[in-house]
């Protein structure tokens, strides 16, 4: 991790950015870290579950500057948001319930698991993640906040795992979402130019390299139907599949299809737990693919997975299917996949398509949308990025 006492011309636009807001805002110089947003390639909803993922680091970041308090008071700024929020003395050690302060949950929780302090802070946050598309703007806020933290208090920010636990800690504790730790991680360890496969069980990862950008383009397909895991999905699915595994006796992860198909249990709960069990082995399948160079293969492994999302799990949207659909009809024309990635209820859709005939991709699977549902989404190219960075120290 670069920790550069100086903003330099290889830190993104937005550390800047979240440097000068806070000088702005402050008149004192911060601590800046910055990570990474996400898609997910193969391996949703079963992070919780001991599963394996393969999720990406994008090209769209979020900063957190923090420095000591000059008045005595814990204040927690977001901009973009028009969010500001202040208690006299040090950060609160339990979650805000009021509607319009519940941001500030993200940055009280890091705090709360790496320790607390007794000194009032002052903490800004930018981003340039699209918030509600899926791509874990929360994780990156709460991965950058700690590393921002653990050099603010001295400690080692270099720490990925660390970094992630602590950020998934607060997601249960603060902010009320009972998520797994792909978001957090892939924030904290990705490598450029590659995915990062998780064992979720035992949490080793390591990087799987991606195809050159001349052969491959990844291009994020925003439905604009914002998600919200907190709501109450997400929570439901995860508890129909621990009841599933109280059932079995072991894990989802040693389980097949034809365990599940033997217990007797609710229809919706199997399916659920089928879900699972074949989209953690879609996830080998899909680094298979991957290591042959067969990008073909590796689209119809996300096309699979969206079916199974949209089926079994049920948390697709017909916005989102819509973009896959689309997309599928256009595997003669340079596209190798598509599915939602994120975990469902709105969001986005990650496509795969050949640079040279991206344009034509796109253009089509906004036509479609437009067509369908009076309005066009937002898309835009990602690539893989490196996960946390320090950006400046005071």
């Amino acid at each position: 991790m670069n920790s550069s006492p100086d903003i330099t011309e290889s830190d993104p636009e937005i550390a800047l950015q979240a440097l000068n807001l806070f000088e702005k805002r402050f008149g004192t110089s911060p601590i800046v870290a910055h990570a990474p947003g996400r898609i997910n390639l193969i391996g949703e909803h079963v992070d919780y579950l001991d599963g394996v993922v393969l999720p990406m680091a994008i090209d769209r970041r979020a900063a957190v500057a923090i420095a000591a308090s000059k008045d005595g008071r814990t204040t927690i700024a977001a901009p973009d948001l028009g969010i500001e929020v202040a208690w006299d003395g040090p950060p609160p050690r339990h979650a805000i319930e009021t509607s319009e302060h519940r941001f500030a949950n993200h940055l009280l929780g890091v705090i709360a698991a790496a320790g607390g302090t007794s000194q009032p802070v002052s903490i800004l946050v930018t981003s340039e993640i699209p918030a509600g598309a899926g791509v874990s703007s929360s994780a990156a806020i709460e991965v950058a906040a700690g590393a921002a933290w653990s050099v603010f208090q001295g400690t080692n920010p270099d720490d990925p795992l660390r970094l992630a636990r602590d950020a998934q800690r607060a997601e249960h504790e603060f902010v009320g979402t009972p998520c797994g730790i792909m978001d957090m991680l892939v924030s904290a360890a990705a490598e450029a130019d590659a995915a990062l496969r998780i064992d979720c069980r035992t949490l080793e990862f390591g990087a799987v390299p991606l195809p050159g950008a001349d052969r491959l383009a990844f291009l994020l397909v925003d439905s604009g139907v914002s998600h919200r895991l907190a709501d109450g999905g997400y929570a439901d699915r995860r508890a129909a599949c621990e009841r599933v595994v109280e059932a079995l006796g072991i894990s989802l992860r040693d389980a097949t299809s034809e365990m599940v198909d033997s217990l007797t249990i609710d229809a919706v709960d199997r399916r659920r737990a089928h879900h699972v069990i074949n989209e953690i082995r879609r996830v080998d399948q899909a680094i298979v693919m991957l290591g042959q160079g067969d990008l073909a293969g590796l689209g119809s492994v996300m096309l699979d997975g969206h079916a199974s999302l949209r089926d079994l799990f049920e948390v697709s949207v017909p916005e989102l299917d819509l973009i896959v659909e689309t997309a599928s009809h256009l595997r003669e024309d340079g596209c190798f996949g598509a599915r939602m990635t994120g975990g469902g209820f709105g969001g986005a859709a990650i496509v795969l398509a050949d640079p040279s005939r991206l344009d034509l991709v796109r253009k089509t699977i906004e036509d479609a949308f437009q067509a369908r549902f009076d309005r066009r989404p937002d898309c835009f190219r990602v690539r893989s990025v490196e996960g946390v960075r320090i950006a400046t120290g005071a």
